[in-house]
């Protein structure tokens, strides 16, 4: 964060949550809260449970752990984690102001390794607005009742805040996206983004909106599916073009439009060049005669994780 703002805490330096219930025994709130530290307020040294992942917005500190001591600032963000013992201390000219969440759960140390905190990594640089941190955590603070709703409430706001610590990791890589799931993943939502969407969808925006790099979806979607993401829209197209030929008495260009043509000539091409014959020549065809592709193939599963 380049230049720090101000920031409003209530009841003058501090506000807290302390929270038990779990909803998700992959994720789950224990703790939530924001201060504004008095100068040389320090935690520690000590073990404590779960992860507190701490967002400084303005302000410095010292954070020390596994002997090292590390210098931390606005713009960055620290992680307490459960099994290291730490200390950390407000700076006494500048003393810092954060807002942090404790959480654990079956898949919390996973998560945090793809928000940057690696073994031996306890402070990343933030490359996100430090406003929609401060956000997420007045209104994980807003509703401390008890209840289904705001239980159900606190699980999403928490999703959001780790959400964010990821996204901040994926553009310090320079835009680019981590790959967090497997292969067979990615390809299998490609491929059920294609079947759901070939009448208005570019394969140009596909990587985009699957969240990967675009050379490397094209590299594993033809490894596992034999075919390019280009070349699977088309099949995609011209099966479906071909159930209407069969099955309605839509005009060619109506055809060329639901699936996905603005040009009935370019989609008559595309199709005599997939079935040998042009569209109305198909679907004047005695019915024995027509060829018909097999129902989609199915992705093959790849052993890679």
């Amino acid at each position: 964060m380049d230049k720090e703002k101000e920031y409003y805490f209530v009841s003058k330096y501090h506000r807290c949550l302390n929270y038990r219930h779990r909803l998700s025994e992959e994720l789950y709130l224990l703790m939530c809260g924001m201060e504004q530290c008095v100068p040389g307020k320090s935690y520690g040294p000590k073990q404590r449970p779960g992860y507190h992942l701490h967002v400084v917005f303005s302000g410095e500190g010292t954070f020390e752990s596994r002997g090292r001591k590390i210098q931390i600032h606005s713009g960055q963000i620290f992680l307490v984690k459960p099994t290291e013992e730490t200390y950390y201390i407000a700076s006494r000219e500048r003393p810092w102001a954060y807002c942090w969440v404790t959480f654990d759960g079956q898949k919390a140390e996973y998560y945090m390794e793809q928000a940057g905190f690696l073994p031996g990594v306890n402070v990343v640089n933030n490359y996100i607005e430090a406003d929609q941190f401060y956000t997420l955590a007045n209104l994980l603070l807003s509703k401390p009742e008890l209840n289904l709703q705001n239980d159900l409430r606190r699980q999403g706001l928490l999703n959001q805040f780790v959400g964010l610590a990821i996204e901040s990791c994926c553009r310090s890589n320079h835009g680019k996206r981590n790959a967090a799931y497997s292969t067979d993943s990615y390809v299998d939502h490609a491929v059920d983004y294609i079947r759901n969407n070939f009448d208005h969808m570019k394969i140009s925006e596909l990587s985009a909106l699957i969240g990967i790099d675009r050379s490397y979806l094209s590299n594993i979607f033809h490894k596992r599916m034999g075919v390019s993401p280009q070349r699977y829209l088309i099949y995609v197209r011209m099966r479906k073009s071909a159930e209407l030929l069969r099955n309605t008495n839509y005009p060619v260009k109506e055809i060329a439009s639901k699936v996905g043509y603005d040009n009935a000539l370019t989609f008559s091409k595309i199709f005599k060049s997939f079935y040998g014959v042009s569209p109305t020549y198909y679907r004047n065809q005695p019915e024995e005669s027509r060829f018909y592709p097999p129902e989609f193939p199915a992705p093959e599963q790849s052993s890679q994780q």
